[in-house]
């Protein structure tokens, strides 16, 4: 074996154990989503029904549901890009530092 095989880099960067593995984040997203859904799905239900029956309290709360479960989707997809962006350049930090040690090693 050569020593450029010895040192490569390898094709993924290794899993992190930060924050509950990604799990936290998963569960904002499906979290939103329902709750999103639940709030569209109300609010047209509420629509559908005579004009005299509408309840205001009811369909306020309903937009409420869908923009809060939004939100929630958002925060969770925000927090699988971060995660993302931090392994990422980890992993390019550390392939940087490999190849550096192989040119000039000290």
């Amino acid at each position: 074996m050569t020593k450029k095989e010895q040192t490569t880099v390898p094709a993924e960067p290794p899993p992190s154990p930060r924050r509950f593995g990604g799990a936290w984040a998963k569960t904002e997203i499906f979290l939103g989503l329902t709750a999103a859904g639940v709030g569209l799905f109300l609010a047209a239900w509420l629509l559908s029904r005579p004009r005299a029956d509408l309840d205001w309290s009811l369909l306020a709360a309903a937009l409420a549901l869908f923009v809060l479960g939004g939100y929630l989707t958002l925060a969770g997809q925000r927090s699988h890009l971060y995660r993302s962006n931090l392994q990422t350049a980890a992993y390019l930090a550390e392939a940087i530092h490999r190849l550096q040690e192989e040119v000039d090693p000290r």
